[in-house]
């Protein structure tokens, strides 16, 4: 819907009275109940944005302030942020004393308000957001945003409370830098260090509907020009963080695996963001390339996934296995996994037949085969539609 209003010319106050709950014809003060009293959780003013619906004729408000985090200071470069529909958190801190900014990459996706938070959780400092462009233009220095094919609504500066917050709107699919510090380390060039027991919680919040389990979903990215023996390639991650891929030469399946890896992956991020990006092995039988001599792969409808503790058999933590294999049952076409844990099987093949009406592969859907300890091998529908 917000993709919609926007295109329909709606104002950025309007989209950020969508997202934020409030926004006045004057100056709308926003209270969210996320900041601390005496806090400066604050303004989101449209005026200064040109067409804007509450003064068209207002002044350009000031240029952010030019920030360059990884010039001078120590940068982490952290896991790509989630810009999936709903709510994705990452919990961090500065406890090894090396770096006093944390660098996220992020893709906003188009038309839609990505509310970003960082608080608190540990330690006595002032949390301060920065974006940039991948350019290194900066797009919002902490206070001040720019207006154009971004439009960034401040909510709270976190100069003076323990929240910082920021609502993001892109005109089309756009890639941000996103840097995490405190405010003492913004005042001083980036050269101060941060206090080691200083620790955060970062979301994300897309404010549309993910789409239902059973929806596939395709790479924004997709080519269906670039084919090799009948199969498609897997792109890259889009948005990024989603997945990561061994290689071009080892990423050719059927279009039907493709959407597979895609909505399952997109699916995942937000359920277990430490456990993402899924990374992504052979689809396709190269031996050359691949290094690896598979019985199978050869067909276009296998890949082998590994994801940390929910592909491992050797974790005592069960769940994150459970659940990805639920997600893959979830898509409707998936014929089966090779993972050699056998005490989730049951639960695995329990919920398959709850949720399907047809075979799976070699009657059984998740099952043990030699060498599955570390990785899922799963298998979906040939194009015929079956599993054998």
């Amino acid at each position: 819907m917000r993709s919609a209003l926007a295109a329909l010319g709606f104002s950025a106050c309007t989209l950020a009275a969508l997202a934020f709950g409030a926004c006045g014809a004057d100056d709308a003060q926003v209270d969210d109940g996320k900041a601390e009293a005496g806090s400066d959780s604050s303004v989101i003013d449209d005026s200064g944005w040109p067409g804007s619906d509450a003064n068209p004729d207002a002044e350009p408000p000031a240029d952010p302030v030019p920030r360059a985090p990884c010039t001078t200071g120590q940068c982490w470069s952290a896991p790509a942020l989630s810009s999936f529909c709903g709510s994705s958190s990452v919990s961090e801190d500065f406890s090894t004393g090396k770096y006093n900014v944390h660098q996220y990459a992020l893709s906003l996706p188009a038309g839609e308000m990505v509310d970003l938070t960082a608080s608190v959780t540990g330690g006595a400092f002032n949390p301060a957001l920065i974006v940039n462009a991948v350019d290194g233009t900066t797009l919002y220095d902490g206070e001040i945003g720019v207006s154009g094919a971004v439009k960034v609504s401040a909510v709270s500066s976190g100069r003076t409370g323990n929240v910082a917050r920021v609502g993001l709107v892109a005109a089309s699919v756009t890639a941000v830098s996103v840097f995490v510090t405190s405010w003492s380390v913004v005042d001083g060039g980036f050269s101060p260090a941060m206090p080691t027991d200083a620790s955060y919680s970062l979301t994300t919040d897309v404010e549309c509907e993910p789409p239902p389990p059973g929806t596939l979903l395709s790479p924004p990215n997709f080519d269906a020009q670039k084919t090799s023996n009948g199969y498609f390639m897997l792109p890259d991650s889009e948005p990024p963080g989603l997945y990561v891929k061994k290689g071009d030469a080892c990423s050719w399946g059927n279009k039907l695996l493709i959407d597979v890896i895609y909505t399952v992956a997109t699916h995942w991020k937000p359920l277990y963001p430490k456990l993402s990006p899924l990374s992504v092995k052979d689809l396709n039988e190269n031996v050359a390339a691949c290094t690896t001599n598979h019985d199978t792969h050869d067909d276009g409808t296998h890949v082998d996934i590994v994801a940390g503790c929910a592909t491992d058999i050797n974790c005592a933590d069960k769940a994150p296995k459970i659940a990805l294999a639920k997600l893959f049952i979830d898509t409707g076409v998936a014929c089966g996994i090779l993972n050699n844990d056998t005490a989730v099987h049951q639960t695995v093949n329990a919920y398959f037949a709850q949720k399907t009406n047809y075979a799976p592969w070699k009657s059984q859907f998740m099952r043990s085969v030699t060498g599955h300890v570390a990785h899922f091998h799963v298998r979906v529908k040939k194009p015929d539609g079956t599993c054998n």
